[in-house]
């Protein structure tokens, strides 16, 4: 998938800010002391104006989407991301910015995404018999439910409360624009 690449460098990106950052930690308890470096590297948590502008603009930008990915195609790496630095600084934004709010909108959305999976498979338990239902539950519960909660636990120290509230009030909006509905 075309948007895996720009992910993975979102992500790098966001390790290399929290090791080379030494600002004031963010006012958040459950972020870690490295998540709380690259928000503060960054500016601070995003705002819903801020994530509103970046809706409006993420498809504007080559291989960030599904729908761009195809204009990306041609490009090879070092060429794309030339374009999407051109492209973002077309549009006005702050380059490490922009990657930062993508870098935890893909982390939410992903969360999200294993959420509704969980919560989609607990509602195919109810239409089974009762020794089944119950042993599916637990399975679940044990297995992937602990999943789920680690890696909400790891979201929890990397995007800030009010960032998580954010991106999880506008998913719809969010899977429209980057091409998943």
């Amino acid at each position: 998938m075309r948007i895996l690449a720009p992910t993975l460098l979102c992500l790098l990106l966001t390790g290399m800010l929290a090791a080379c950052s030494g600002n004031d930690a963010a006012d958040d308890p459950k972020l870690s002391e490295p998540g709380k470096e690259v928000v503060q590297a960054v500016g601070g948590p995003f705002t819903v104006d801020e994530f509103e502008k970046f809706l409006a603009d993420l498809p504007k930008i080559s291989g960030l989407t599904a729908a761009t990915a195809q204009d990306a195609d041609d490009a090879t790496g070092e060429a794309l991301n030339t374009m999407v630095r051109d492209e973002l600084r077309e549009l006005g934004w702050d380059e490490d910015r922009f990657l930062y709010i993508y870098s935890h909108t893909v982390t939410m959305m992903n969360l999200v995404q294993m959420q509704r999976m969980t919560d989609q498979m607990e509602a195919q338990f109810k239409d089974m018999p009762d020794e089944q239902r119950k042993a599916m539950e637990q399975m679940l519960s044990q297995r992937i439910g602990g999943q789920l909660n680690d890696v909400q636990a790891d979201v929890d120290k990397q995007v800030p409360a009010s960032e998580q509230a954010i991106v999880r009030d506008r998913m719809d909006s969010l899977m429209n624009v980057m091409g998943m509905r």
